[in-house]
């Protein structure tokens, strides 16, 4: 979603009601170069902020790919 001058990242977890912020691929809130914005770069996971080199340990600790990015999604049996 694009708001306020940056882009912004979200996921919704099956059987919750409320979006919160999330990227595994980068910061979930990103501002636009060229573009007035408030905000600066932010990572989050599931919602929780951390710093760079917080988010970055994280994701080595994760096993797997995240389950949007499964190649079985698609798949019918």
């Amino acid at each position: 979603m694009r708001s306020r001058g940056a882009y912004h990242h979200f996921i919704k977890m099956q059987g919750e009601n409320n979006w919160k912020y999330h990227s595994w691929d980068g910061p979930a809130i990103e501002p636009i170069e060229g573009e007035e914005c408030e905000l600066k770069k932010a990572w989050f996971l599931n919602g929780r902020e951390y710093d760079y080199e917080s988010w970055k340990e994280a994701l080595k600790n994760r096993e797997g790919l995240p389950w949007y990015k499964q190649s079985n999604i698609n798949e019918r049996h």
